[in-house]
């Protein structure tokens, strides 16, 4: 009895230890501790970008590193959809981040980005980002700007994080992060996260094939620069490994490709939740077939779904913020109202189409001492980079969509 109890007692000191990455499992039966992490996300950066423009960083960092011929991203191409899943590893519906703006007929509220009492409310989360999972699992971690950060998910944020400020120049970011990344022992910062939106700002304002958006990706990359300079001047760039990634790409649209919603139904009889370009209606007064039969006997340049029909593939119709009818507009088009164009025009681009399409595809580089280098690799679906951040960080990842196998064949 004392021999089976010793061997029991051995078998869940092995299995605690298995939670170790095998990336990190020495021959003495040691863990050193893992390298750092920076996860860098520059916002509505197609890959095609990186062909027209002077991007001596990032094409360093891929020659020596991992780069995909583009990341797939999630539906709907949207921002904080996007962001959201990379972090966590899950579908829209498993997340229940199905848009930018949002109505939960259970919380009776609203989300949008611009709503600070909601991007910052845990309720509105689900799944777990990896800064919790590290946090939850003794790994000290730093944010900046990603989406959700600002909540306090199960509880548990960052150490370090910061509330959004568009404004905060790039080069002060990188200032935050290297702070962190410096601290004393028992203090720095393990994973770290930045953000950058001004391509996909200038995407939206000049279109994707600008002048501007080139010069957006150019001074993104002189941001780069400036943080591999401070990470080879603190002595971290051998010790840190750096995954890029945008989340999604960028469509030019135009005034000529235009659906007015309010010439096809009546919006008196409908709520819509999010406009373009996946219009999100929730019909009102038992409405729901007049206003479907409507949409789809005018159906150009569109696919409208009701909500049980929404193709699995977009992993996006299991959840009650769903609203009963969906629209999808064909790529490069917009869908508005004549009041809303009035008020607000047209853009000059936008994201959030079918996540299949090549407009939409997004970009992935890693570039550290646990990738391979001048390794080019197929697209892969965003959803499994969780996976890869927590096998990097050697902890054990909370229940995802990811494979934990698909992206073994990038790293040494």
């Amino acid at each position: 009895m004392k021999f089976f109890s010793a061997a029991l007692i051995a078998f869940l000191v092995i299995a605690a230890l298995g939670i170790k990455s095998r990336l990190f499992e020495l021959s003495d039966n040691t863990f050193p501790e893992p390298n750092r992490l920076i996860l860098i996300s520059i916002d509505g950066l197609h890959p095609d970008y990186l062909s027209r423009a002077h991007t001596p960083v990032l094409d360093s960092l891929a020659s020596g590193g991992v780069i995909a011929e583009n990341l797939i991203p999630i539906f709907p191409t949207k921002t904080f959809p996007n962001h959201y899943s990379i972090a966590t590893g899950r579908y829209s519906e498993n997340t229940g981040i199905i848009a930018n703006n949002m109505y939960d007929p259970v919380l009776d509220a609203s989300f949008s980005l611009s709503d600070r009492n909601a991007v910052t409310n845990p309720d509105w989360y689900g799944g777990e980002p990896v800064w919790v999972t590290a946090e939850i699992q003794g790994i000290t971690s730093a944010t900046i700007f990603w989406p959700g950060s600002e909540a306090p998910i199960k509880d548990t944020q960052a150490t370090y994080w910061l509330s959004y400020n568009q404004d905060m120049p790039h080069q002060d970011r990188v200032d935050s992060l290297i702070h962190w990344m410096t601290l004393p022992d028992n203090e720095y910062s393990l994973l770290n996260t930045l953000y950058f939106s001004i391509v996909d700002s200038y995407g939206h304002w000049f279109g994707p094939d600008s002048d501007s958006v080139t010069a957006a990706l150019e001074k993104t990359d002189s941001t780069l620069d400036y943080l591999i300079s401070e990470l080879d001047k603190h002595g971290l760039r051998e010790s840190s490994n750096i995954i890029i990634v945008s989340d999604h790409g960028m469509a030019a649209t135009s005034e000529d490709r235009v659906i007015m919603l309010d010439d096809i139904i009546s919006l008196g009889d409908a709520e819509v939740r999010d406009w373009d370009p996946v219009a999100m209606i929730q019909p009102l007064q038992n409405s729901t077939e007049q206003i479907y039969r409507a949409l789809k006997n005018s159906q150009e340049n569109y696919k409208v779904f009701r909500k049980e029909n929404i193709p699995d593939r977009f992993h996006f119709k299991n959840h009650h913020r769903v609203p009963e009818i969906i629209v999808i507009a064909d790529v490069g088009y917009t869908i508005t109202s004549r009041d809303r164009m009035e008020s607000f025009g047209i853009t000059s681009g936008t994201h959030g189409y079918d996540n299949l399409a090549y407009e939409m595809q997004a970009f992935f580089l890693a570039h550290g001492p646990d990738f391979k280098t001048g390794k080019t690799i197929r697209a892969f679906e965003l959803v499994h980079i969780y996976e890869l951040m927590c096998q990097l960080l050697s902890i054990e990842p909370y229940e995802n969509d990811g494979d934990s196998d698909k992206l073994k064949h990038i790293l040494r």
